[in-house]
């Protein structure tokens, strides 16, 4: 389509059929591309009309069975005429009618059966206007806190109001005006009301508001202007510096974007200043720029000038042309052709360069990044939009020779889909199979990036980068209609598969990706027929990407210690009211052939991708999603749909037989050692419980030994069982464990409290009945109140668990419901002794207990003295080993701790109590 202009004043519109020699090389991005390179305004030759703007505005298929399709491009249509003679695309039974149904409306594609097709129009030139109304032109406020306001008085009854803008240069493109992040509009009766926050030069043109009165098409337009701003200015440096010494002429320049009220062709428009004589000093200058009806806008440049022996850094060059900078000063270049942005670069107080920072980006994206923004403000029709700018962008990530994508390239490609695929939700549209091959073709090569040279900066210039990526991808490929029951699409470094259910048709969605390592996803038949019950059809989505985990951070909770172990897969469901995320879903991933010591291995953990953790960076979860895994493959069942992959712990643990071996031996020898002390005790109880105090210590040491011996008949369990949140018993068995061994610790705190009380409080005496009760309750109801608050506060939340045994979890912080009551008790212990010692060494003889009773007091001192360093360092070491790198002789020690404690109960608590105890077996 060429718009030619005659005399500046009167337009009109020529259609022109372009046929490719190679149809299907040349799309219609490709050929709009290849018309950007036409330099307008024209002249035509003979004539007095001006070529003022070139566009396409039809793409038709090749020729198939005596027909084609042919679309509209975006800001076209078809005029009404063909909508109601011909037939609308895809039209083909079931999945035709759906596609149709969740797609643009017919007048945007058409079935053609003729060779000859026809051509789309202006989206106003698609339908007669039986009545048109202007008001006169008015020009927009512009500030922080301006809007824009356009309102029309409509006729009684009038339905179907849309709004359209025609922009300057060409004024032939009708863009649709919806709501949007910056466009509000509404219909208060009779009036309809357009609101445009801090509106920009792009809302400057025509606007248009139709409206249907009865069966007559009726309009109302009015011009708005939109002042000169701070945009406008290009090409101008803030700064510069000037060798009056040298024989070169010394320039100024300022530079501002050529609008249509402005004079002249070139764009940008540029001033140039002569700086004769020199300036003596540093001075700042002011360019102005006014234009016809957009009032004006001034910008300042400072210049620093370079006087003899004042120290500078010399040009060179190096990316382009750096002149003479003064020491302490920064320079600025230009981007090369092709390319908007700045050059930047510091000269050092030594007189020495900087490294440049390249702010450069490609125009062709930038033009689509500004499109997409628009699209997000309210200006365009996002069903036809999208698929163009998806369009654009395969073809600008093509690769080729003379192409190089730079990071910043790369993040307005990543800031670009993040915008789309948020319009396109809000939009509540759906994608064309075609539309998706285009996007995944882009995402594959975005994919085959350097993740060093690329990826790695991108992020540091956006840390959300990554997670915004991912969630673009996710979003765009669950739009997905296909054209058929099932649709798969293999590339390089990702692969697609889809199916669509219906109350017809109805099956378990299994899907296997030939991907290495090898994944599989599956939700059941039952899981869907909920679903379709519900929303009568859906499309489910399962997409496999690969070097994710040179893209994704290993951010798990609080820590980055972990690696990506597989590929990452997203999975989606969607149906016509939008997506469903509820969904029970099994997946297999198999892990990298990674070489560890075969002494050792890592802990795999089912993990889904958290957008809005770490705020807005992401990161990994493991909510919702249980593990169970071998050497080669994880197998993952959660209970929502997003992006899974699996994440393999940074720290190997040991698994050698020894450790093993050592493990069980000392968990029987621990069982069978209290099971003896405890006999014994029932044995000789008469015999050695002689006075309150002995009550009191045989009965802390007896439920010591209790505790310690149910706490280790429920850790056979802990490894022994299936880890996972729906395992009840798995569940029990860290309930019980965690409460057995939280009371072995209460009751060494009971036996403490009791020694400090006999010899500190020598003067109050404790009766037994009073005494007893208060020694129950910290001895078993404390710690029975801490575990069942850990369950009620993880185990809903879905991480009481820890990834690979029956034990509290570490990720979660669960674990610090054991730990922290541990490490205060072990404190308090140490305390108590260190103040019972020195009570020892400076005895009273006018104070004390004596006799019997002292002797108790020393048997319970003894025991506290070993047993409380013994169990304190076994548990030490046991969150060394959870939380960090530990060493094989870490991993040895808390074994050997750990399995041997009843051992030492027996021993230094029982045995080598030999007057009482070893008497009373003997008497």
């Amino acid at each position: 389509m060429c718009v030619f202009a005659t005399s500046g004043i009167l337009r009109g519109t020529a259609y022109i059929k372009l046929t490719s020699v190679a149809p299907a090389t040349v799309n219609s991005a490709q050929a709009q591309s290849t018309l950007t390179t036409v330099r307008v305004p024209r002249t035509v030759a003979g004539t007095a009309s001006t070529i003022i703007g070139l566009a396409v505005t039809t793409e038709c298929d090749p020729l198939q069975r005596s027909s084609r399709n042919c679309r509209c491009l975006p800001g076209y249509w078809w005029n009404n005429n063909f909508c109601a003679t011909l037939q609308a695309c895809e039209d083909d039974g079931f999945f035709g009618s759906l596609v149709s149904f969740f797609l643009p409306p017919p007048c945007q594609c058409l079935r053609w059966t003729s060779s000859d097709t026809g051509y789309c129009q202006s989206l106003l030139s698609a339908w007669k206007v039986s009545k048109s109304s202007t008001l006169p032109s008015k020009q927009a406020s512009v500030g922080a806190k301006d809007d824009l306001t356009v309102s029309f008085s409509l006729a009684e009854g009038a339905t179907g109001v849309k709004w359209y803008l025609l922009r300057p240069p060409t004024w032939s493109e009708a863009k649709e005006i919806r709501t949007g992040t910056e466009v509000t509009l509404r219909q208060n009766g009779s009036k309809a009301v357009l609101r445009v926050s801090s509106p920009s030069p792009d809302w400057g043109g025509e606007y248009i508001c139709r409206y249907w009165n009865g069966n007559a098409l009726q309009e109302w337009r009015q011009e708005v202007t939109v002042p000169l701003v701070a945009a406008d200015i290009v090409q101008t440096p803030s700064q510069v510096s000037v060798n009056c010494g040298s024989p070169d002429r010394v320039l100024l320049h300022c530079c501002i974007r050529n609008r249509v009220n402005l004079v002249g062709s070139e764009d940008p428009l540029c001033h140039s200043l002569i700086l004769d004589p020199c300036p003596g000093s540093d001075t700042t200058y002011r360019c102005t720029f006014e234009g016809d009806g957009l009032g004006a806008i001034q910008t300042t440049v400072a210049v620093s000038v370079i006087q003899g022996g004042d120290l500078f850094c010399p040009g060179e060059n190096l990316q382009g042309r750096w002149n003479a900078t003064k020491a302490g000063r920064m320079a600025e270049i230009w981007c090369p052709e092709g390319r908007e942005g700045t050059m930047l670069r510091s000269c050092f107080s030594n007189g020495t360069w900087g490294a440049i920072q390249n702010n450069c980006t490609d125009k062709e994206l930038l033009s689509t990044l500004h499109e997409a923004q628009l699209l997000q403000a309210g200006l365009g029709s996002p069903q036809s939009e999208i698929p163009w700018i998806i369009e654009w962008l395969k073809m600008e990530m093509r690769p080729s020779q003379n192409q190089k994508i730079y990071p910043l390239d790369l993040l307005t490609l990543v800031t670009t889909l993040d915008i789309i695929s948020q319009v396109a939700l809000d939009s509540n549209m759906r994608l064309e199979s075609n539309s998706v091959t285009d996007l995944l073709y882009a995402v594959n090569w975005m994919l085959d990036l350097d993740p060093e040279t690329k990826w790695s900066e991108v992020q540091a210039r956006r840390q959300s980068a990554g997670s915004m990526f991912l969630q673009a991808i996710e979003d765009l490929t669950s739009l997905l209609v296909p054209p058929s029951a099932e649709f798969s699409m293999t590339l390089p470094n990702l692969e697609l598969q889809s199916s669509m259910f219906n109350l017809t048709w109805i099956d378990d969605f299994t899907k296997t990706f030939d991907t290495d390592p090898p994944l599989r996803s599956h939700i059941s038949r039952e899981e869907l027929v909920e679903v379709v019950q519900r929303e009568h059809s859906i499309t489910v989505t399962s997409l496999v990407l690969k070097n994710m985990d040179r893209i994704l951070p290993g951010h798990y909770g609080a820590a980055s210690s972990h690696v990506l172990g597989s590929l990452v897969m997203s999975s989606a469901i969607m149906a016509h009211n939008g997506s469903v995320r509820q969904v029970d879903v099994e997946m297999m991933f198999g892990l990298w052939n990674t070489t560890y010591n075969t002494e050792e291995r890592r802990i795999a953990q089912c993990v889904s991708w958290n957008h809005s953790l770490l705020e807005g960076m992401g990161g990994w979860s493991s909510q919702g999603c249980q593990s169970s895994s071998t050497e080669m493959v994880a197998n993952c069942s959660c209970h929502h749909l997003t992006s899974f992959s699996v994440l393999m712990s940074a720290y190997p643990v040991p698994v050698n037989f020894a450790l093993t071996f050592l493990s069980k031996f000392g968990v029987c020898a621990t069982i069978l050692a209290l099971v003896v002390c405890l006999f014994i005790y029932g044995l000789v109880w008469t015999s050695v419980v002689k006075n309150k105090v002995s009550c009191f210590r045989y009965t802390t040491l007896v439920n010591i030994s209790f505790s310690l011996l149910m706490g280790s008949l429920w850790f056979l369990g802990v490894f022994q069982l299936k880890a996972s949140q729906e395992n009840r018993l798995c569940v029990a068995v860290a309930f019980f464990t965690h409460f057995f061994y939280l009371a072995k610790f209460f009751w060494m705190l009971v036996q403490a409290l009791m020694l400090c009380h006999q010899l500190i409080f020598v003067f109050h005496h404790l009766s037994i009945r009073s005494v007893m009760p208060a020694m129950v309750v910290i001895g078993y109801i404390c710690p029975l109140v801490i575990a069942v608050a850990t369950v009620a506060a993880f185990f809903p939340r879905q991480s009481y668990l820890n990834e690979a045994a029956c034990w509290l979890s570490f990720r979660s912080k669960a674990i610090y419901a054991f730990c922290i009551p541990v490490l205060v008790i072990v404190i308090v212990n140490f305390l108590v002794l260190f103040v019972v010692l020195l009570k020892l060494m400076r005895p009273s003889v006018s104070e004390g207990p004596q006799g019997e009773e002292k002797k108790a007091l020393l048997g319970i001192f003894k025991a506290l003295l070993i047993l409380t360093p013994v169990f304190g360092l076994t548990w030490v070491l046991g969150v060394i080993t959870m939380t960090s790198d530990a060493s094989q002789f870490i991993h040895y020690a808390f074994t050997i701790l750990n399995s041997l404690q009843g051992v030492f109960v027996l021993i230094f608590a029982c045995l080598m109590d030999k007057k009482r105890v070893r008497g009373g077996l003997i008497g």
